[in-house]
């Protein structure tokens, strides 16, 4: 008996002393432990961990914000994005994570006996994170999946739409941008989710003429010195001019992959809100794209040509009382696509063989949209909305000497529907449109969908 006692007692002391002396060090070496205490008395809730010292005391805020709270309809017509911002800054991790997405199901015919031909499709889902280091630093960022799969087989593409950062140098009257930005030209482009737009797709003149959604690597600076004015003002990699065709410059955009930064445009815009809810803008592009093109004569010399492009947009919105309208023109001077059209690639074929569909030296594009929520008399939180709006839109509106324009191009659109948001951040959307081109044919569309963002 006396030698089992002699074997199993010093095991058991040194098992015990080596678990006091763990646990001891354990509590001696982790200061961001400790008990909850009231009155000096250990809590029965356990221990709790101490938060960095830039995140201690934060009171009632979330630990993180989902997206950009509520909002006035006042404010939805200035965008999102300060929102956003806002929304982190009033969360202890001062981050703010959200979205928007949005599924619709289009039917299509062409001609007055035409079959309509239907598709449905979740055309994008995009997720946002905004966070705020301090007062002076920001970084805002957004991921985006269209068509629901993403691959090489796959009609879709997952892409960044928004990456940069912000330095507020003189806080809200100036600021220093960098990184991927959405180029500041019309209403679209820059505030584009689901509830705030009306029609199940985006407003053709916002796709077709200013060719959404649009966004370069760029640097510049941006600010609000007074209530009621704001304006942005960027240098931004230009547009590749061997994208161009007869439906404009859409097929330029490089979007931040690999982009040829040989030439640069210059772009800005300025807001000014006179009424709560009612902005005016108006956006300018210059740049001249000859040297992120490749062209070369019929024997294969490298040529060098000068493309200059000049682009402008004015636009007016207003969203108040139950009433929404807006308004939008834009247009595009390629003065030197002649030049452009007598190019050929490096194996001596013509880059643009269909003289019937020329680069245009003008393009341009309107519409006008007015709306109102029938249910605002009764006081009620919903919102329905008829609305309509009317578009034109043309591609070759002045061509080369020497070719004709192409009629296709200039088309009328008619756009009647109706927009139901049962909250601000869900709306349900059906309408129809009528598209009238010059071929003496016209294209129906039936649209239904739903979007939302948070």
């Amino acid at each position: 008996m006396s030698r089992r006692k002699d074997t199993v007692c010093p095991l058991t002391t040194q098992g015990f002393r080596l678990l006091s002396t763990t646990a001891a060090l354990w509590f001696l070496l982790s200061p961001s432990v400790t008990w909850g205490q009231t009155g000096g008395s250990p809590s029965t809730d356990g221990p709790t961990i101490d938060l960095a010292p830039e995140h201690k005391d934060p009171g009632a805020r979330p630990a993180l914000s989902i997206g950009a709270g509520t909002t006035a309809d006042p404010e939805l017509v200035r965008g999102m994005t300060d929102q956003r911002f806002k929304s982190a800054e009033a969360s202890a991790s001062n981050t703010s994570i959200g979205g928007y997405g949005e599924v619709l199901v289009e039917g299509t015919a062409v001609g007055r006996d035409g079959e309509r031909e239907w598709v449905a499709d979740v055309a994008r889902l995009v997720l946002f994170v905004a966070h705020s280091f301090n007062d002076r630093f920001r970084v805002y960022t957004e991921l985006e999946v269209e068509h629901a799969l993403s691959c090489a087989s796959c009609p879709g593409g997952a892409e960044l739409e928004q990456g940069y950062v912000d330095w507020r140098l003189l806080r809200d009257t100036l600021g220093l941008r960098a990184g991927l930005i959405l180029v500041p030209i019309g209403i679209i482009n820059q505030w584009h989710e689901p509830p705030v737009f009306h029609g199940v797709v985006r407003p053709r003149v916002d796709t077709v003429i200013i060719p959404s959604t649009w966004r370069e690597i760029g640097i510049g600076v941006f600010g609000k010195p007074v209530e009621g004015l704001r304006y942005e003002a960027y240098a931004m990699t230009g547009l590749d001019p061997n994208g161009f065709s007869a439906d404009g410059i859409r097929g330029g955009r490089q979007g931040g992959a690999f982009a040829r930064a040989n030439a640069w445009a210059g772009v800005g815009r300025i807001e000014v809100e006179p009424l709560l809810g009612f902005v005016i803008g108006a956006s300018v592009y210059a740049s001249d794209l000859g040297e992120n093109g490749e062209f070369y004569t019929k024997s294969g010399e490298r040529v060098d040509l000068s493309l200059p492009l000049i682009g402008w947009a004015a636009d007016a919105r207003w969203r108040r009382a139950g009433f929404e309208w807006r308004m939008l023109f834009a247009e595009w001077h390629l003065p030197e696509s002649e030049a452009q059209m007598a190019t050929y690639d490096a194996s001596g074929n013509p880059l643009y063989p269909d003289a019937r569909s020329p680069v245009p030296t003008l393009a341009r594009g309107a519409y006008v949209e007015a709306a109102y929520d029938v249910l605002h008399p009764f006081g009620v939180s919903h919102q329905l909305l008829p609305f309509a709006r009317l578009e034109h839109y043309n591609t070759q509106a002045a061509v080369p000497d020497g070719f004709a324009p192409n009629p296709t191009f200039s088309i009328r659109e008619l756009t009647v529907g109706a927009t139901y948001r049962p909250i601000q951040q869900i709306v349900v959307k059906a309408d129809y449109q009528l598209r009238n081109r010059k071929l003496g044919y016209d294209e129906t569309q039936l649209n239904f969908g739903v979007g939302f963002m948070y």
